[in-house]
């Protein structure tokens, strides 16, 4: 008879027999006896620990000549036919191999048929997260609402795979990982009843390779029986799973910390030399630390598994510090974590082997982090940060005081020359001319912060970004027009200030429309509300003023000026386009002779109008109408957004 591996002979065959699954074990014995059996469970944990076994020992409680009963006999026709994989009302699939819809279909088809011999039909799907998304989908209604007599049993290692649709179709039940001493006891078991000899600490070790996998312990024990003469020993075990003997590794460690890089080099060479793995090294050093670790903190544990005899972590502990373990343990995992994508893994291995020789590990050491570790290069670099950002806070701090320029007193503007033939008294002023109450009431609340306003490179990185918004957007495109024709003017934390060549275009800026929008750009952009003050180059107090004419006598006129010309009646267009350019370019239309231009040269001139007569005054920002897309003659005509709330123009 052919050789049959451990892991197969030694399948369990009961409930009883099941290691380390008792939560799930009672519950399915508990579900079978109470006659509560569901149509569909899910099987899930890591390999080895007993989720196909389960499946067949459920299918042999059901289909058993005893039952349904929670001991299967093994000995009916049933339970044999199921041990050797050939009952008919049994079908165990590979999900790996049988994975697509086609495969599901058949399935469909052949669930409605009653089962061959037994009580149950099971079908057990072996790794169902391979299955495709479109099988699994086939497979939701069947799995649902099955045949009265069908049990479907689902296994995986990968749970989160498994779509949640059939998740909540099934009983979910998780396997854990077996305990390492689980494990020693059955591989007890399992030699005393195979006639192995063995070693307890080689059987110690195996269970404790195994990281709670039943069939790993199983078939590790297999390959060491098969190459032991005198029996299993630990060092035999060593040299089957390539684990790094006790001597090799106490050496590395008492190198490492006595900053004995020489040796530590030389051991690892030697370790590497032998065939070992780089990263078994490195984990087994890694375990070496951990071990103590805890051995420092918590002193001799009865279940602690230590792989590190008593004797040696009583010398290794007094080699190190406790608060260089910590350090030392997250080095060697980053080189855990380089080893998956080097090219030149040995090269990693021995620098952080170095930077673990350099580190401060002695009892004199400091409690600091070891230099050269990631902790103390982390503390380095956040100590830089807070500095730098000290730094920055006492700039900002001084900069409205370093920076700022102090603004010049404001003064009144310079009053318009006085008429011909009306000089103002020198002891009176001239009257002011009253402006719009809107403008002279925003004027007078942001009188005090306009007084502080300063051009800073603050503000005008903020005017840029302001003009740059405003030509993008289509819809305030025209703003953008306007303010293109203005300067910045300065700057506080309450008010910006816009200077205007024009005071037409001022207006239209100030307006309640103009003012929101540019307002709330201006509030994104400098981080605080500022109100928005608009004022024209003539009258803005940041600017050189105008000198005043002599108050006592008119400016004399030149000897060869014609006496003034009486203007001509203008039509309303008339009116409109003098407007329109008084309102663009400032100051007031000289009256021309209307046979000026064409008038053949034996006409008699106009009689000239009297020396006293004063000239038309020019129309205020607030007569001047609203203009339409051909008045600006500087770009061909401005698109205006639609504002329901303008005053209509005034007509004559």
């Amino acid at each position: 008879m052919a050789y049959v591996a451990l892991y197969r002979k030694w399948r369990p065959t009961g409930f009883d027999s099941l290691v380390g699954q008792e939560q799930v074990s009672r519950t399915l014995a508990q579900a079978i006896r109470t006659g509560r059996v569901g149509h569909a469970y899910l099987f899930s944990g890591p390999r080895g620990t007993g989720k196909t076994s389960t499946a067949k020992i459920l299918a042999k409680a059901l289909n058993c000549d005893r039952g349904p009963t929670p001991e299967p006999c093994n000995e009916c026709e049933s339970c044999r036919r199921i041990n050797d994989g050939t009952s008919m009302d049994v079908l165990e699939i590979d999900a790996a191999s049988n994975r697509g819809i086609d495969e599901i279909r058949g399935l469909r088809e052949t669930v409605k048929f009653a089962p061959a011999a037994g009580r149950w039909k099971v079908y057990i799907i072996d790794e169902v997260h391979m299955l495709t998304t479109e099988a699994f989908n086939a497979l939701l209604k069947t799995l649902e609402e099955p045949p009265a007599q069908v049990v479907f049993i689902l296994a995986t290692t990968e749970i989160h795979k498994v779509p949640a649709t059939i998740q909540s179709r099934c009983q979910r039940y998780d396997f854990k990982r077996i305990a390492a001493r689980d494990i020693e006891a059955r591989l007890r078991h399992v030699c005393d009843a195979s006639g192995i000899a063995a070693e307890d600490a080689a059987l110690s070790l195996i269970a404790r390779e195994a990281a709670g996998g039943m069939r790993d312990a199983l078939s590790s024990l297999d390959q060491c029986a098969a190459l032991a003469e005198d029996g299993v020993t630990e060092p035999l075990v060593r040299d089957v799973l390539g684990l790094i003997g006790r001597e090799g590794l106490e050496k590395l460690f008492a190198a490492i910390a006595g900053h004995d890089a020489h040796t530590a080099l030389t051991q690892t060479a030697e370790i590497l030399n032998e065939g070992k793995d780089i990263r078994r090294l490195v984990a087994e050093l890694i375990a070496e630390l951990r071990a103590v670790m805890v051995y420092q903190a918590a002193g001799p544990l009865p279940d602690a598994p230590f792989d590190v005899p008593a004797d040696a972590l009583a010398r290794e502990t007094a080699l190190v510090t406790p608060e260089a373990i910590p350090s030392m343990i997250a080095r060697l995992h980053e080189v855990l974590t380089e080893l998956r994508w080097t090219t030149e893994p040995r090269i990693a291995l021995e620098t952080a082997l170095l930077t673990l020789c350099r580190a401060p590990m002695s009892e004199a050491a400091p409690t600091a982090s070891a230099a050269g570790s990631p902790v103390a290069a982390d503390e380095s670099r956040l100590k830089a940060l807070e500095a730098r950002v000290a730094q920055l806070s006492a700039e900002l701090a001084a900069r409205p005081v370093a920076t700022a320029a102090p603004a010049p007193a404001p003064t009144e503007p310079a009053p318009p020359p006085a008429p011909a033939g009306h000089a103002a008294s020198p002891a009176s002023p001239l009257p002011k001319t009253p402006a719009k109450p809107r403008r002279t009431t925003a004027r007078k609340a942001a009188t005090a912060d306009v007084a502080d306003a300063a051009v800073t490179p603050e503000g005008t990185a903020i005017w840029q970004k302001l003009l740059d918004e405003l030509q993008q957007d289509e819809e305030y495109h025209i703003f953008h027009k306007f303010l293109s024709k203005a300067h910045f003017g300065g700057m506080t934390d309450k008010v910006f200030r816009v200077l205007f060549d024009s005071e037409f275009i001022q207006g239209r800026v100030e307006r309640d429309d103009s003012r929101q929008a540019i307002e709330e750009r201006l509030a994104r952009l400098a981080g605080s509300p500022r109100r928005l003050i608009c004022e024209t180059t003539a009258t803005a107090s940041t600017l050189p003023r105008r000198k005043k004419a002599a108050a006592s006598e008119p400016p004399p006129a030149p000897a060869s000026e014609e006496p003034p010309v009486k203007p001509l009646p203008l039509s309303a267009e008339g009116k409109r386009e003098e407007a329109i350019l008084t309102g663009l370019f400032g100051g007031h239309l000289e009256p021309v002779p209307e046979e000026s231009a064409a008038a053949p040269e034996n006409k008699t001139p106009p009689t000239p109008a009297p020396a006293t007569a004063a000239p038309a005054k020019p129309p205020g920002p607030d007569d001047v109408p609203f203009p339409g897309d051909d008045d600006f003659p500087d770009d061909g005509g401005i698109p205006f957004p639609d504002d329901d709330d303008a005053p209509p123009p005034e007509e004559e």
